[in-house]
């Protein structure tokens, strides 16, 4: 069999964009009016544990929680407890009290998102822009929460001012507890799960580019969800470091880190500004979900902690923007007139975030080569007395080096993976059903503009891992350097201390000439200089002679050593057996023989 037309031929039909989403689900749309938690609580239908309270103004931080994370995961709890663990303790960290109250709490009032409502009933060629709700401006989490918890679909006599939100646009930066709060609170039933996936995916810094339908869904019609996260690091140059505001267990949520240089014999100085340079951990993720090609949602999350005040991805930026700009695809195409096909807007997403990240990864891999290019260069030349500077390979900064060029390369190679597997199979839900042409012939120019960006993460990959090739063959020359360098100093410690015993030797006789003849005392006549010149001379040939013969003392020696372990061998032998036959002891201390009681008695007989 043809395994490549067998692949094909799978492909397919496997990924075929549903012709229900075509087609306008009217009786889902009423169902997006209730949360989640409030349906859980009507209906009494897949309760959390605890179950939440009658009425859903009422219900706790932990009931919206655990109606969350455990939404469509009654069979087997358990073997979700990472994703579970990880979102509760997000999500714990605020309070939906405070999401509620008036009185807004300092840790909410800080504006973080953006909301765009709009439907296109009153499309035409001169009015493209559609219906929208008015603008609320920049949102914090409390105001975010009253938005969200207004209905989508107005039903009268409530809400008559308000139009129907079909399409619904959500930007968050830097996402925080409130934030997630408020969202999943005000979560329906159809977005719930791919909420809560997507969340998990952006709190645990996933790669992910893909596509998932349910048919049928919980609601009985078919759902869409099309998501990506594209996490990178992000090198940046300042007075001192940013970190994350977000917590986790007390950590910040994305780590950063300062830049360790390799050391060089003549280190590169910066004259300009006492400044350093740092690595942030940074996602964007972007969610588009809905129930047909009218009614859907999209939701982004960017992290833009590290970036410096009034960058160009605020909420205020692109609130004041004369020209009103798409927050999801970076500010990069206007919000008018709008894209109304969920598809197409998650293409032009994907495009310009793809875009945007490998400038990041170009800056970032870019940086870290500049930094290690001239230390190899300058390893190569000899330009580093490696002799003075120790075991190189535990220094901070090659240490660090080796694991930040590892760290780049794994994310990496992740993020093209994951567009390489996409393109090869889910992609084909942007085609015609059982067709190789793109349901839109305008929808090529994301595709090329995405295809281009990879090449460009390819070959910084290829970077890295040559780069890295370079340090590791570096490192197994210094070690070969440092093993030589030791044997090196063993042979000139070897031959100092044969020295020093030539010299001791030569020395030896004269001063034990000396010295005898030093005790005028005991010698049995007056000595003269001619005696101690003899006597020296004697010495001198008796220490040659014991020189010469040295191997034969030594194994002389030998023999005596091995003569003495077996007689002391021997008589602990000896001690045993006397232990072992029992030897009686009396209260004197002299030890009794046993004797045959019929021998003693004999030899008593007169």
């Amino acid at each position: 069999m043809d395994t490549r037309g067998y692949g094909g031929h799978f492909k397919l039909h496997a990924f075929i964009w549903r012709p229900s989403f075509g087609q306008r689900q009217a009786r889902a749309y009423p169902s997006e009016n209730i949360s989640l938690v409030e349906t859980v609580s009507l209906i009494g239908g897949i309760r959390p544990s605890p179950p939440v309270r009658s009425t859903a103004s009422v219900v706790t931080t932990q009931e919206i929680i655990n109606a969350i994370i455990r939404y469509r995961c009654s069979d087997d709890i358990d073997r979700y407890l990472h994703r579970n663990l990880q979102i509760e303790r997000f999500l714990g960290a605020a309070d939906i009290n405070v999401l509620r109250q008036q009185d807004v709490s300092a840790a909410v009032l800080r504006p973080k998102a953006l909301i765009d409502d709009r439907n296109n009933e009153t499309v035409t060629r001169n009015h493209p822009n559609g219906t929208f709700r008015p603008n609320q401006g920049p949102l914090n989490a409390r105001e975010l929460f009253a938005c969200l918890s207004q209905e989508r679909f107005p039903t009268p006599p409530r809400a008559l001012d308000l139009i129907p939100a079909e399409r619904r646009l959500v930007y968050v930066t830097d996402l925080d507890p409130f934030c997630a709060l408020a969202i999943a609170a005000t979560a329906p039933r159809s977005q719930a799960a791919f909420l809560r996936d997507f969340l998990h995916k952006n709190l645990t810094f996933r790669v992910l580019i893909g596509v998932d339908i349910w048919s049928p869904s919980p609601t009985g019609h078919s759902l869409f969800a099309l998501e990506f996260h594209l996490p990178y690091y992000a090198w940046r140059r300042t007075a001192a470091v940013i970190e994350d505001p977000r917590r986790v267990d007390g950590r910040p949520l994305r780590r950063s880190e300062e830049s360790i240089p390799l050391a060089m014999k003549t280190p590169i100085t910066n004259h300009t500004q006492p400044s350093h340079d740092y690595i942030y951990e940074a996602q964007i993720s972007v969610l588009v979900t809905g129930i047909d090609d009218w009614v859907w949602a999209a939701y982004c999350f960017a992290d833009v902690y590290f970036k410096p005040e009034g960058h160009s991805e605020t909420v205020e930026h692109y609130s004041n923007s004369q020209i009103k700009l798409d927050p999801p695809s970076c500010g990069r195409h206007p919000a008018n007139p709008p894209v109304w096909i969920p598809r197409e807007y998650y293409l032009r997403a994907l495009s310009s975030r793809m875009d945007q990240v490998e400038q990041e990864w170009n800056n970032s891999v870019s940086r870290l080569v500049q930094q290690t290019e001239p230390y190899i260069y300058s390893f190569t030349r000899d330009d580093i007395d490696v002799s003075k500077m120790g075991d190189i390979t535990q220094q901070k900064g090659f240490k660090w080096t080796i694991r930040v060029l590892r760290q780049f390369s794994h994310l990496l190679s992740k993020t093209i993976n994951t567009w390489d597997t996409f393109n090869n199979g889910e992609i084909r839900y942007f085609y015609k059903p059982h067709s190789d042409e793109l349901a839109d012939a305008s929808w090529v120019t994301y595709m090329a503009a995405i295809d281009k960006n990879v090449t460009e993460l390819r070959d910084l990959y290829s970077t890295l891992q040559y780069q890295t090739e370079l340090f590791e063959n570096m490192t197994n020359s210094l070690v070969n350097h440092a093993q030589h360098s030791e044997t090196i100093t063993t042979r000139k410690q070897s031959e100092f201390i044969r020295a020093l015993t030539v010299i001791t030797i030569f020395y030896l006789p004269p001063t034990l000439a000396s010295t005898i003849f030093s005790m005028q005392g005991i010698l049995p006549h007056a000595a003269s200089i001619n005696d101690w010149g003899y006597t020296l001379v004697g010495l001198f040939i008796a220490t040659f002679i014991l020189i010469l013969n040295l191997p034969r003392i030594t194994k002389f020696g030998g023999i005596v050593r091995a003569w003495q372990e077996d007689l002391f061998n021997s008589l602990n032998i000896y001690s045993i057996k006397r232990l072992l036959r029992g030897v009686d002891v009396r209260e004197d201390g002299i030890e009794l023989e046993e004797f045959n009681d019929e021998e003693s008695s004999d030899d008593g007989e007169v």
